[in-house]
């Protein structure tokens, strides 16, 4: 199809997506249309990996302790403030933000060891 407006009113995208994608194919190949992944990048207002390591490894180890405890705990080990909300955060991360999930991860830990 080479009329723009023609593909606009039938795919339901503005005339300005369709020559940009013909450019595209134009340029390169339809392989040029797939959404380029980006790399994992941490964020700077993100807590530091060692300290987000230690929560998930302290996590793994008391699966059943809470965030107001597993933070409290390590504050006190690390020396350094960790919210609730903060362990709470790296759990969703690292998706072990349920009991169950945690606990999981700790049977497969000890299962692989």
């Amino acid at each position: 199809m080479k009329n723009g407006g023609a593909a606009s009113r039938q795919s339901g995208v503005s005339r300005d997506t369709i020559h940009r994608h013909f450019r595209l194919v134009k340029q390169g190949d339809p392989d040029a249309l797939k959404r380029q992944e980006t790399p994992d990048i941490r964020h700077k207002n993100c807590v530091d990996q060692a300290i987000e390591d230690a929560v998930v490894e302290f996590s793994i180890e008391h699966p059943h302790l809470g965030q107001q405890k597993v933070a409290l705990k390590l504050t006190e080990a690390l020396g350094v403030d960790i919210s609730a909300g903060g362990v709470r955060s790296m759990w969703l991360r690292n998706n072990m933000n349920t009991t169950a999930l945690r606990v999981e991860r700790s049977q497969a830990l000890l299962g692989s060891a």
